[in-house]
């Protein structure tokens, strides 16, 4: 009897442990020695899961081959980088959330992650409202004049974006017959109205995102793959068309309130791919293109210059799009490498979608789509050290191999048995 309350306690440490490191796995305004602490407990936490189910761990981090060869591009890159210690110091910060990844696909089922994310955006919700009403000093910040909540987050756009994907979460809740549906509608409600008072634009995009992709769901009565699969990938390319193209200046101008140039973005962009085509195959180097001289051609001739913490490189720069980063960084070879990686993604969960019909799955294609649409216009969201979206997008791409396995597996058991039936009569 004491051994189950202990197993049930252990269990309970860990979930909790899980939900703390998932809140601070982005910039917290934290004293030194508080990430500190987090960093000792993250790193001991992940130390006793190597050493204990080593196996298990290593299975699930080999089961998508193009996820595992990006991550090991980004290492090797140390050989070919423009800043070798800066790139040797931020591969080595990779591994942690990368393996945080592969670990939540190890311990949790799809309908667990859901449920163990649901909480976690949860409990940031609620810290969050509480600190923005209780210490607006601390919760609320100033930017051109305006004012725009941030919660626990140290900017509004974090923030913001964190909303954006409790909200995706919550619309999973509201569909899932096993949920509670009017918890999920309040926490959709509390959710949506923090993205309007955080004045992100980026969660506001992936909320309209996680609405609009809802007819898919319902496509799967389709029972066709190719089908289903050329309409998943033609609606996210419709939703990426319309918000660059379709009344682009009103949409770019009057709605997300910029100017034409989405704030000196597009020359930004120019000018990082022209410098990225002079090294096109491999790039600079894991998060050695911002961090070193060869960036000054193009930090000089934009907005950057104008911040003495990224003339002095005190805040490292980027393009404000994660495709470009990782063009800059690994090159072409990386792109490809990760587009691999996506279209995969997409073809195991549209499977699986057509297969099962579960919504856990639906939930998953909700993913790869948030990290696409954000990659366009934020700083690099794949391939990082600190950010929520890297490790929700592991996790997602391990357990749909997983999945995609276990069910072609049933579905090749449940094939030979009705044979084994028919040769029986």
């Amino acid at each position: 009897m004491n051994n189950q309350l202990i197993v049930g306690w252990m269990k309970k440490l860990e979930v909790g442990i899980v939900i703390l490191l998932l809140m601070t796995s982005e910039p917290l305004p934290f004293p030194r020695f508080v990430e500190n602490i987090i960093s000792i407990i993250s790193y001991g936490f992940l130390f006793l899961i190597i050493t204990g189910r080593w196996k298990r761990l290593i299975y699930i981090a080999t089961a998508e081959i193009y996820l595992l060869i990006l991550v090991s591009v980004a290492i090797a890159s140390i050989f070919w980088s423009a800043n070798l210690s800066n790139t040797a110091y931020q591969a080595r910060l990779l591994l942690r959330p990368t393996l945080f990844g592969v670990y939540l696909a190890m311990q949790y089922t799809p309908r667990e992650q859901i449920r163990l994310l649901s909480w976690t955006v949860g409990i940031i919700m609620i810290l969050s409202l509480a600190s923005s009403l209780l210490f607006p000093s601390y919760g609320i910040q100033e930017i051109n004049g305006t004012l725009a909540w941030r919660g626990i987050y140290t900017h509004k756009q974090l923030f913001g974006r964190q909303m954006g994907f409790a909200v995706s979460l919550f619309i999973i809740n509201i569909f899932d017959k096993r949920s509670n549906r009017w918890v999920a509608i309040i926490g959709l409600s509390l959710g949506f109205a923090l993205i309007l008072l955080s004045k992100s634009k980026s969660g506001l995009i992936i909320f309209l995102f996680s609405l609009v992709i809802i007819p898919i769901y319902n496509f799967n009565k389709l029972r066709n793959i190719r089908l289903l699969l050329f309409l998943t990938l033609l609606l996210i390319f419709s939703i990426v068309s319309f918000l660059v193209t379709v009344n682009f200046e009103y949409i770019v101008v009057d709605f997300l309130g910029k100017d034409i140039e989405l704030n000196g973005r597009l020359p930004l962009w120019t000018l990082a791919i022209e410098k990225g085509l002079e090294q096109p195959w491999l790039g600079y180097g894991y998060r050695g293109f911002w961090s070193s001289d060869v960036s000054d051609s193009v930090l000089y001739n934009s907005w950057a210059v104008l911040e003495e913490e990224f003339r002095n490189r005190t805040i490292e720069f980027h393009s404000h799009n994660g495709f470009i980063d990782l063009f800059l960084e690994l090159g072409l070879i990386g792109i490809l490498i990760f587009l691999l990686n996506f279209f995969f993604l997409i073809k195991r969960v549209v499977t699986l979608i057509l297969t099962t019909r579960a919504i856990e799955y639906f939930y998953m294609l909700q993913v790869a789509g948030i990290c696409w649409i954000t990659n366009i216009s934020e700083s690099r969201l794949i391939l990082t050290s600190n950010s929520t979206l890297w490790i929700i997008y592991v996790t997602t791409v391990l357990s749909s191999a997983i999945e995609y396995r276990r069910v072609k597996l049933n579905h090749c058991l449940n094939a030979s048995k009705e044979a084994l039936k028919i040769a029986a009569k």
